[in-house]
């Protein structure tokens, strides 16, 4: 028992030590920052209580400025343990011992509220002893963070204070500095006004209610109207007076109106200064009511808008610049008729320029004796000059006029204030009052004269009006040399296809020519030649057999007799080469299973076509055939020859292809070119393909025309040389 008193005397005296240690760190965290006050409960609390683990949570219980500490690493998972216990509870009320904390070691833990439902925080501890937390270890935690509570609520509130008189102290030096830099503001903005004024030409006034009466007018109001400040403020009369005398009384009434009715005014009028300078002046005016609703004043401004007004003008001779060359394009581009591009192009400029007549006359040669109205457009009131195309004399007048257009670079004026008089004949007949005329030069053709006449009125062509005028004609001038350019193509084409049907048609003629040829050719052999060759081989039959036996001539006269023979069998077979009868009798395919049968070079044939064919196009196809396995032969060194035929969609086409040595060329060659001129003249298609050592391949498409003669009608109409052309 006296052990056991000791001890507790022992635990006494140390919990008594620790509560005194306690009640003195905090005066060591008086004036620390509100982070600093959980830092040091951190570390006093491993330090007295010799834990491994302390986590220190201090926050305001309004919920703002909260602090988190957080020393060794016993209880690692502690921040979860805390997400799950407030996800589950809600709250934090009371102590939680938490016997067995994770992390593989002994450690035992304890996690205590600071305040009600923990709103003044959360400390947490934990230790390997096995007796952790006593009661004396809980008490002295919830002692530690009472205290440490109580001296982060005060370290906040002196932060707090702090920062609000350093708040202040910073409003009270910025609202100074505002002062000053308002004030330097003040004076600069009255600069920079009166600046800005002077750039923008814009003054500001002041008028009495009452009578109108100027009350104040700065600098800039007196240079736009051109009064000396030196001389003291003008009165409204002395205004009026300055007022270009066309608008001074609709100003004066206007003044006269917003006195009358307490409104506004926006005007815009003229100002004649002492030098006689015009300016161009919009003034704006409205009135200023006091508090109680009584008209105080009127305040305005006074700006110079004469340079405005001239850009503004400039911008829309711009824009009527370019709207009409718009026109003019479109005009010129909708068509390639020379004629109608003429004639679209003077109805936009006789819309654009709003004058009487516009025309185009050509030549524009004071040394020919006519000229002629090429196009011409009027008014209804005015009528043309003369028929179109209409040869006139270039009377002298006339040839002073084109004289001294041509000599300008530009367009010539006849009008009041021009140097040019208008020729006095076509003034009279065509009531022309002014004119304005160029010349234009289209390269590849004589030159134009372009004009425009005003009979209504003596009109003045404004520079805008010359500068339109002039690049019209420079524009008309490029249109009619390419529609010239493109007439002239036109007409050569149509030359040109008038000298490709000519050679069309003598090619067919020379092919037809020479295909009648052959067939005469083929008949004159058949009727006379072979005949009385065969007559001449039966006689020497007929004399051998009547020779006696062994007569010495006999065999002499067999043997003549049998060259005979010979002679004729190559007789019938050149006969059947010019023109064989199978081809006229059973058509293509028949004819074409001939060839392979006589050519030195094996050929592969194949022909998709079952019914008779024109007379020309099996004719062109058969030869074309046979020269080319002749040429294959002779030339290609081949083993083999393909050839295919195809009838199909109203065209034959015919592929020849050997495997020979190849590098054939279709320019050089007799059989080759006249291959060409017999497919051309059916208006037919011819390709050779020949790459050294890969062969020949030749493509040939022919147009099966309709209108011929059908497989089921006869051969003996076939045969007449008149059928081909049917």
């Amino acid at each position: 028992m006296l052990i056991d008193t000791d001890a507790e005397i022992v635990r006494l005296r140390t919990l008594l030590r620790d509560l005194v240690a306690l009640s003195t760190i905090p005066a060591a965290w008086i004036g620390k920052e509100p982070p600093a006050v959980a830092a040091a409960l951190a570390d006093t609390l491993v330090g007295l209580l010799q834990l491994d683990f302390a986590f220190v949570r201090l926050c305001d219980p309004s919920g703002a400025g909260a602090a988190d500490v957080r020393l060794g690493n016993a209880w690692r998972a502690f921040p979860e343990w805390l997400e799950r216990h407030l996800a589950s509870n809600g709250k934090l009320s009371g102590n939680e011992i938490v016997p067995e904390v994770g992390g593989g070691e002994p450690y035992r833990g304890v996690v205590i509220p600071i305040g009600v439902n923990a709103e003044g925080g959360v400390v947490a501890a934990a230790c390997d002893r096995t007796d952790f937390p006593t009661e004396i270890d809980q008490l002295l935690l919830s002692l530690a963070a009472n205290h440490a509570a109580t001296a982060f609520q005060s370290a906040r509130l002196i932060h707090e204070r702090r920062r609000a008189e350093q708040e202040l102290r910073e409003a009270r030096n910025e609202l100074e500095v505002k002062v000053v830099e308002r004030t330097a503001e003040l004076r600069r903005s009255e600069a920079y006004l009166a600046e800005a004024q002077r750039l923008t030409h814009t003054g500001s006034f002041a008028l009495n209610a009452s009578t109108g009466e100027p009350t104040h007018l700065s600098d800039e109001h007196y240079r736009v109207f051109g009064f000396n400040p030196e001389l003291g403020m003008p009165s409204l009369e002395e205004h009026l007076q300055r007022i270009h005398p066309e608008d001074r009384a609709r100003c004066a009434e206007a003044v006269e109106r917003v006195i009358r009715e307490g409104t506004g005014f926006d005007l815009e009028f003229r100002v004649v200064l002492p030098q006689g300078q015009l300016r161009n002046i919009r003034s704006i005016a409205h009135p200023i009511v006091t508090a109680s609703g009584e008209l105080e004043e009127f305040m305005g401004t006074a700006m110079d808008v004469t340079e405005g007004k001239r850009a503004d003008e400039a911008r829309q001779a711009q824009f009527w610049f370019f709207e009409s060359m718009d026109g003019i394009n479109r005009a010129m581009q909708a068509t390639s008729d020379l004629e109608q591009m003429m004639g679209d192009v003077l109805d936009v400029v006789l819309m654009i320029f709003e004058c009487d007549r516009a025309w185009l006359i050509y030549p524009c040669d004071p040394e020919v004796p006519f000229h002629r109205v090429r196009m011409e457009r009027t008014r209804p009131k005015y009528v043309g000059a003369f028929g179109l195309g209409m040869e006139i004399p270039n009377d002298p007048e006339v040839t002073g006029v084109f004289r001294r257009v041509l000599a300008s670079g530009g367009p010539v004026r006849f009008d009041p204030e021009s140097e040019s008089a208008l020729p006095s004949a076509p003034a009279d007949n065509f009531s022309i009052r002014s004119t304005i005329a160029m010349a234009v030069y289209p390269k590849v053709d004589k030159p134009y004269m372009f004009g425009l006449h005003q009979c209504s009125h003596p009109r003045v062509w404004t520079p805008q009006e010359e500068r339109l005028f002039q690049e019209i004609g420079r524009r008309l001038a490029a249109a009619l040399e390419t529609l010239v350019m493109f007439r002239n193509l036109r007409e050569s084409e149509r030359r040109i296809e008038g000298s490709r049907a000519e050679l069309a048609a003598s090619r067919a003629r020379i092919v037809t020519a020479a295909d009648e040829a052959r067939r005469r050719i083929e008949r004159d052999l058949h009727d006379g030649v072979q005949q009385r060759l065969v007559s001449l081989g039966l006689e020497l039959r007929a004399i051998e057999a009547a020779m006696p036996p062994g007569d010495k001539l006999k065999p002499q006269l067999a043997h003549t007799a049998g060259d005979l023979a010979g002679a004729l069998e190559d007789l019938v077979e050149i006969s059947r080469g010019i023109h064989p009868p199978i081809l006229a009798k059973g058509g293509l395919a028949p004819a074409l299973k001939t060839l392979p049968r006589r050519s030195a070079i094996p050929v592969e044939l194949e022909v998709r076509a079952e019914t008779r064919l024109p007379a020309p196009v099996e004719v062109a196809a058969y030869y074309v055939v046979s020269e080319a396995l002749t040429n294959t032969a002779k030339h290609a060194h081949a083993s083999t020859v393909h050839v295919v035929v195809e009838a199909c969609d109203g065209i034959l086409e015919l592929s020849i292809r050997d495997d020979g040595s190849g590098g054939a060329d279709p320019t050089r060659g007799s059989g080759l070119i006249g291959l060409t001129d017999r497919v051309d003249a059916l208006g037919g298609t011819i390709e050779v393909t020949s790459p050294v050592g890969e062969g020949t391949t030749l493509l040939v498409t022919l147009p099966i025309e309709e209108g011929w003669l059908s497989s089921d009608q006869s051969a003996e109409g076939r045969d007449s040389p008149g059928s081909w052309w049917r």
